[in-house]
């Protein structure tokens, strides 16, 4: 088997049975997929296929820009206690007693990611609350795109 270059995006598709030879294109931008095919038979060729493929995926990436990263910080993915994303009511359990906190996760930079805990003994449910939300509105605003 040939080593084929693989090419971010696009898909060889060779169906014998169903004589579908070309490429596919497929780009996932904000939950909405854009696709095409390009057919061997229609561009003349495997080449000029490949290239009008590359062509579509290029004028897909142009018209839709993927998130910044502080937006992406921002989608809620699960329910939680606070309401709020990235700020969660943590408990940590130890022996004869529970510690509890509120939490604040961001991610300054790419790899990176940044927890503060605020307890709520030492400042109460409501303090170590709004500690956290303003900690981790402080982490947003100062996350590199």
């Amino acid at each position: 088997m040939k080593g084929r270059k693989r090419i971010k995006g696009i898909s060889r598709i060779d169906q014998k049975e169903k004589r579908t030879h070309g490429f596919f294109v497929r780009l996932c931008r904000r939950g909405k997929i854009y696709n095409g095919f390009f057919a061997d038979k229609t561009y003349g060729g495997k080449q000029t296929a490949l290239k009008a493929a590359q062509q579509y995926y290029g004028e897909l990436q142009r018209k839709h820009k993927p998130m910044t990263r502080k937006l992406w910080a921002q989608i809620p993915r699960r329910k939680g206690r606070s309401g709020l994303v990235g700020v969660q009511r943590v408990v940590v359990r130890r022996p004869g007693y529970n510690q509890i906190y509120w939490k604040a996760t961001w991610s300054p930079r790419r790899h990176l990611v940044r927890r503060k805990m605020f307890s709520v003994q030492k400042y109460g449910a409501k303090k170590a609350k709004a500690l956290a939300v303003r900690a981790r509105n402080s982490g947003l605003r100062n996350m590199a795109e």
